[in-house]
């Protein structure tokens, strides 16, 4: 990842009052990346944060094609969802993006806390390598660990 991270934020229209919240306390780190959102979520980033952001297609109602595709070419390095966790969980969209993340080992925060220690990590402001000896998703069930780590010993 580069210092300056491209962060993709989801907003369903029930937490847009979250977002603005959350961004206007975290304005000052985000204003150091790059913002990539869907309409109405871009535009009340743009008003928060006093910064363009990269609007993303929205494809069909409900549908994140576009941004998966960018996750899948390594184009995003976090996503931060704005949603209840009941309908994150159902939403076949909003889960298809978790795993897309997840397969793609990216970072996903899916509620305002994990969005918090993330956006104020001090490795956010840092270039990182991501690690491709990790956990990966072989089917919905499963995880396979491509790579085994030793275990300490006791002393």
């Amino acid at each position: 990842m580069n210092k300056i991270k491209d962060i993709a934020i989801i907003a369903s229209p029930d937490n847009k009052t979250d977002l603005i919240e959350w961004s206007y306390f975290n304005k000052e780190a985000l204003a150091k990346h790059q913002i990539l959102a869907l309409g109405s979520t871009a535009n009340i980033l743009e008003g928060t944060l006093n910064k363009k952001v990269n609007v993303l297609e929205s494809g069909k109602p409900g549908e994140y094609s576009a941004l998966r595709n960018l996750i899948e070419e390594n184009k995003v390095d976090a996503v931060i969802i704005f949603d209840d966790a009941g309908e994150i969980m159902h939403n076949r969209s909003l889960y298809s993006i978790m795993e897309t993340a997840i397969r793609n080992n990216i970072i996903i925060a899916t509620n305002r806390t994990t969005a918090d220690f993330v956006i104020t990590s001090k490795l956010i402001d840092n270039e990182y390598k991501i690690s491709t000896d990790e956990k990966k998703i072989t089917d919905k069930n499963t995880f396979a660990v491509s790579k085994t780590y030793p275990l300490a010993k006791a002393s």
